[in-house]
This record gives C-alpha cells, structure tokens and sequence, in this order.
C-alpha cells in the first residue's frame, strides 16, 4: 500500500506568537533564514533540514480570525499529511490546530477541516 504525500503542508495554529513559531522551527529544522516580509502579514522562511533540503515556510498572522497560518511549500516537509503535521504542532504549542481533512481537490468543499485540541481530535465545519 503506497501513501499518499502531500505537494505541501498546511497548518492553521491558534493565537500563536512569531517567537514560539520560530522555537519549533528550530526543532524541526538544522537552519531557517531570516524571513522575508512578502506583505503586511505573510513572511517567508527559507528552512534547510538535516539532509539539505530545502523547504519553503510561509507564516501568514491571523490568517483566519485568531489562526496563523503555517504553510511548508514543499512535498519534503518531514510529514506526509496536513494532519501528520497537525499533531506534531500540537504536541509542541499545545494549542487548537486545524488542517485540511485530506489533500485539497478543486471539487472539495472547503469548509471540512481537521481539528486537534486538549479536547481531543476530529472533523469539524470551518469557518464554525
């Protein structure tokens, strides 16, 4: 059985702040540039893993309400789903976290998400 990986990597993070973000980033990869302002609330990090490999990272603020968005432009995120990454971003900021449920198809309706908070983790309607 062959599993599917994403082209990306998506993530919605509750009220985080730039500084946590950047503390995870600092798990997750051997380096990250300095971020480049592409607007007035999107920066872009450019992230090297261990093995060399680049990986895109943008950081949008409140992209949706109160919710960054963290988006890892690149099939070599380290995940193979938006909700393996979900986890992972739970396990570190301890936050409500919301992901697509699988990877997005143009007949998708896109109010169906993933969400993983200290109550527990499942489907939800977004915006909600």
């Amino acid at each position: 059985m062959t599993t599917e990986v994403f082209p990306d990597i998506e993530i919605y993070v509750q009220d985080p702040d730039l500084e946590t973000i950047e503390s995870w980033f600092k798990e997750l990869f051997a380096s990250y540039s300095e971020p480049k302002r592409l607007d007035k609330r999107t920066l872009l990090y450019q992230a090297v893993k261990a093995d060399g490999t680049e990986v895109p990272v943008h950081v949008v603020e409140k992209a949706a309400g109160k919710y960054w968005s963290i988006w890892f432009d690149s099939p070599e995120s380290g995940w193979t789903t938006d909700i393996e990454c979900a986890r992972a971003a739970f396990a570190f900021f301890n936050s409500t976290i919301r992901c697509s449920v699988g990877s997005w198809e143009p007949d998708q309706p896109m109010d169906l998400w993933w969400q993983i908070s200290k109550k527990g983790e499942g489907e939800i309607s977004w915006p909600d």
